[in-house]
């Protein structure tokens, strides 16, 4: 690919990201009723006023959201710390030492995958790994494309290159994981791009 194609990946990302991904139908849903603190729910209030979103809206958002990382990621213990801190960390590591801490992507999510008890396939490791690391851990914002079985996987990264280096080899390895082969693989200024053929129906993981 050419640099100027690359730069066009670059450009159109965001716009993907706006695409991005799931048509869903809309969930049932049920009336209940809440008592809230009066300073917890002055707090949600302006939350949802500065989103732009219903107080409803904004409630379900934020149990999604936790439901969704307690389900997805806090099954194993985790660390939280400032991103800033977490590159200071790698800042003196080399190449070798990032790519070897990137193989561990798939007995990590494998891991997450088996204690869930979730089938560990491409599309369960969309929706319910990369989709929560871009939601809710900051790894980085994510977008994809899915059509007769071509898939088109977009990780915005910033700009280390380093955490750059980090994603590409993280994501690389869990696809290698699935199975997935003949994988075309780009990097351009901290937007990193897969695309593949692939069809879930044909492959039977085992954890």
């Amino acid at each position: 690919m050419t640099p100027m194609e690359m730069d066009h990946s670059h450009s159109s990302f965001h716009r993907e990201i706006q695409e991005i991904k799931t048509v869903r139908q809309s969930s049932p849903t049920n009336r209940l009723t809440l008592r809230l603190q009066t300073d917890l729910l002055e707090v949600l209030k302006k939350e949802a006023q500065s989103k732009d979103l219903t107080l409803n809206a904004m409630i379900n958002k934020i149990l999604n959201r936790n439901i969704s990382y307690d389900n997805n990621v806090n099954v194993v213990p985790c660390i939280t710390m400032p991103h800033d801190l977490f590159l200071e960390s790698i800042k003196g590591m080399s190449h070798n030492d990032i790519l070897e801490i990137g193989k561990n992507g798939p007995k990590i999510a494998k891991k997450l995958f088996n204690i869930s008890g979730i089938r560990y396939d491409l599309d369960h490791v969309i929706d319910n790994y990369f989709t929560i690391l871009w939601k809710y851990c900051g790894w980085f914002e994510f977008s994809y494309k899915e059509q007769h079985g071509k898939y088109r996987l977009v990780f915005g990264t910033g700009k280390d290159p380093k955490w750059t280096m980090f994603v590409q080899s993280y994501v690389k390895n869990i696809l290698d994981s699935l199975r997935i082969t003949g994988i075309s693989n780009l990097e351009y200024e901290g937007v990193v791009v897969f695309e593949f053929v692939h069809k879930n129906e044909l492959h039977d993981i085992i954890i």
